[in-house]
């Protein structure tokens, strides 16, 4: 088995976040691999604060900072949200428990306002039929101006020496679509009507391309960042047969692009078991999987025993064992260990951080990730030596 850190002696030079994240992804030899994280619950630094942590660091940014937590980046490209609004968004009704509104995109959902503020409950979609589906496409000519803000083109000089990596979007062509039609629809409108979800999906597929082309024409961007979010413990919401025959013909185009301009490490962001549609992200050109929840059916272990070092992992770091104390954080980091070793892995909480995992533990968690996995280079801004 290979490792990345034998023989990096020869490195006096410290690399960059951009040049450990490229050679990491590429199974080659690096000093330290970077020190990415995923975010907390909106209620986790405000209960931390009760632990400890300082009144002023008050958001993710500043907690990066805090922590010494390094981070990826991104352009101002446009891919998958309206230029504006489908509907007027609006509040529908407020009680002392919840929030039930109608969103931009027409979702109506509610929202708890008390206890943990997790994902939304949705109650209702607007996109049912062909007629409907109208009021959305208006809205997604691949060529609107605006889509790729002028920001980005001010900037190429900041993307192209950035010392840490930058991400080329490249869209969602079932996660978005399933929040203006429904879990339960879109599996149906696959035979319901056929020709309609797959008119949808071509879609926000030209919507990516046209923007990709683009902008791929001025940075070389280091990986290239989707959005799905259609899986469950038990699977994805359709089934790997309708995904090949809807989406992956998609995903090849859009991927086929990046690659074209020397992009090749290619993730979706999706949660819960990916396993059974691991073979379609594959053929879609989607080769990095992320965020990897481990409770969720998706363990890095497991993924790379069975495909390899064909898929790379971004995530993998459980969660759930973060608020079980320090013997079972450092089982969790030594079980993944020679899969870091390994190459093509870089590892970080699987999901945003839950306020049920204490500040000590995830300090705890960090400190011996940062030791074990020889990862970043960032110090906190604490004194880590007494954790």
């Amino acid at each position: 088995m290979t490792d990345i850190f034998s023989g990096n002696e020869k490195f006096t030079k410290p690399m960059s976040v951009r040049e450990r994240f490229n050679r990491v992804m590429h199974y080659q030899k690096v000093d330290r691999i970077p020190f990415f994280e995923f975010g907390y619950w909106t209620e986790t630094l405000p209960t931390w604060h009760e632990q400890g942590l300082p009144k002023e660091i008050d958001n993710e940014a500043k907690a990066y900072e805090y922590f010494g937590i390094e981070n990826r980046g991104g352009v101002p490209v446009n891919v998958q949200i309206f230029p504006g609004p489908v509907y007027e968004a609006e509040v529908i009704e407020e009680t002392d428990e919840y929030i039930t509104k109608r969103e931009a995109d027409g979702r109506i959902t509610r929202i708890n306002k008390t206890g943990h503020k997790s994902i939304p409950q949705h109650i209702d979609f607007s996109l049912k039929n062909r007629k409907d589906w109208e009021k959305y496409k208006k809205h997604l000519d691949p060529h609107t101006e605006g889509r790729i803000a002028p920001a980005f083109y001010e900037n190429l000089d900041h993307y192209r020496n950035a010392d840490y990596p930058i991400a080329a979007p490249i869209g969602s062509m079932i996660g978005v679509p399933r929040n203006w039609i429904g879990f339960e629809h879109i599996g149906l409108l696959a035979y319901d009507d056929p020709d309609l979800l797959d008119e949808i999906v071509e879609t926000l597929c030209q919507v990516v391309e046209v923007q990709l082309k683009e902008v791929c024409q001025y940075v070389d961007f280091d990986m290239g960042a989707g959005w799905e979010d259609i899986c469950f413990n038990s699977g994805p919401i359709i089934s790997p047969k309708m995904y090949d025959q809807f989406v992956v013909p998609r995903y090849k185009r859009i991927t086929d692009i990046l690659r074209k301009h020397g992009c090749d490490v290619i993730f979706t962001d999706c949660d819960g078991n990916i396993t059974p549609i691991i073979d379609c992200f594959l053929a879609g050109g989607i080769n990095c999987m992320f965020p990897c929840e481990v409770n969720g059916g998706s363990d890095p272990v497991e993924i790379r025993e069975k495909w390899g070092t064909q898929v790379l992992i971004i995530g993998g770091v459980c969660k759930m064992r973060l608020a079980e104390g320090p013997k079972v954080i450092e089982e969790e980091l030594k079980r993944l260990e020679p899969v870091v070793r390994e190459g093509g892995f870089i590892p970080h909480v699987d999901h945003r951080v839950p306020p049920s995992v204490s500040l000590e533990n995830y300090k705890f968690y960090l400190k011996t990730k940062r030791a074990m996995f020889k990862a970043g280079h960032r110090e906190p801004q604490y004194d880590e030596k007494v954790i």
